[in-house]
């Protein structure tokens, strides 16, 4: 799963970016800093593990963790390759949900593109280049396609996409083959400054990069209090990575075999036999069975083994469907 941040130039995708992923992407006060995408993994806090890890006394502990990118800002006209819009629009394409960075902040010395502070209208610039682009793509496919007789159904489906684009509508229709940009879940976060003084602006989860750079070595309570004071979502950055899970139905099992305790995001729905093969490729090809704990039972037991011996496990085939919180152990052919 890869969630891209997307915006204007100079509303913080960057220095959001770099807060999530500890990445380092370069960031300054002038449009286009960021040319080529910045791509990073963000690890996914976890109390569940740390009390797994609290009880088996795993020497080893990883967290799970979903990709980031940091994608360009887009202009208007950047459906027709304005400020390299065409390879922007094309690093858009490629993920699975959109966090649309507005901006909520006065900063003189930070360059915007408009001499009005507007975050209703950076979002709409941004939207409308979006249902630009998927006009633009969906024409193409009817030109192509529009003297063929076999195609007349994907024909009269492609015109009524073409229709609600025409009228800044998503389309209530999708097509296998034209991954649309505005089709994509989207999450609106608005950037605000440290006082949370803006107001105005659209619905979206609130957050001030200002504050959370300027507090990274505070404790989290001391962060909490200080997001309170300021009107922002008090979760901050832990809660935006979670609010991104829940958007893309992103749920966590765990495996305690061995020296490392380790969570795995997986979407929800994913089969047992599809989990293992995130785990090793080897597991999938080999499976045999799957021995799956529920995570509060885990918890009750004090233990994979206690958990055993109380009957507590179950013992799936590779149709089982992964349920948030499984810790599992896999059994397989080597």
């Amino acid at each position: 799963m890869k969630i891209g941040i997307v915006g204007l130039p100079n509303v913080g995708k960057s220095s959001l970016f770099n807060l999530l992923t500890n990445a380092g992407a370069q960031v300054a006060n002038f449009p286009f800093t960021t040319i080529d995408r910045n791509v990073g993994m963000v690890s996914i806090q976890d109390p569940r593990l740390d009390h797994i890890v609290g009880i088996t006394k795993s020497p080893k502990m990883r967290y799970a963790s979903i990709e980031f990118l940091d994608i360009a800002g887009l202009i208007k006209d950047a459906h027709k390759g304005e400020g390299l819009g065409n390879q922007f629009l094309s690093h858009i394409r490629d993920v699975d949900c959109i966090v649309h960075l507005l901006r909520c902040f006065e900063a003189p010395d930070v360059a915007h593109t408009s001499s009005q502070l507007s975050p209703n209208d950076d979002y709409s610039v941004v939207r409308t280049e979006l249902l630009l682009a998927d006009l633009e793509i969906v024409e193409r496919r009817i030109e192509k396609i529009k003297k063929s007789a076999e195609f007349r159904e994907e024909l009269q489906k492609l015109n009524r996409m073409k229709e609600e684009l025409g009228q800044g509508k998503t389309p209530g229709e999708t097509h296998k083959d034209i991954p649309l940009l505005t089709t994509k879940k989207e999450i609106v976060v608005l950037n605000m400054d440290d006082e949370g003084k803006f107001a105005g602006g659209p619905d979206g989860f609130k957050v001030s990069v200002k504050l959370e750079e300027e507090t990274a070595e505070f404790t989290e309570e001391e962060k909490v209090e200080l997001r309170e004071d300021a009107g922002l979502d008090t979760r901050g950055l832990d809660g935006l990575v979670r609010l991104c899970m829940e958007e893309l139905s992103i749920i966590l099992f765990y495996t305690i075999k061995g020296e490392e305790a380790r969570a795995w995001s997986v979407a929800g729905g994913t089969k047992v036999l599809d989990a293992a093969g995130k785990i090793h490729t080897d597991m999938q090809k080999g499976f045999i069975k799957a021995e799956v704990l529920a995570y509060d039972d885990f918890i009750k037991a004090g233990g994979f083994g206690e958990a055993q011996n109380l009957g507590y496990t179950k013992i799936e085939g590779k149709e089982y469907i992964v349920r948030d919180g499984d810790i599992i152990l896999i059994k397989f052919r080597g």
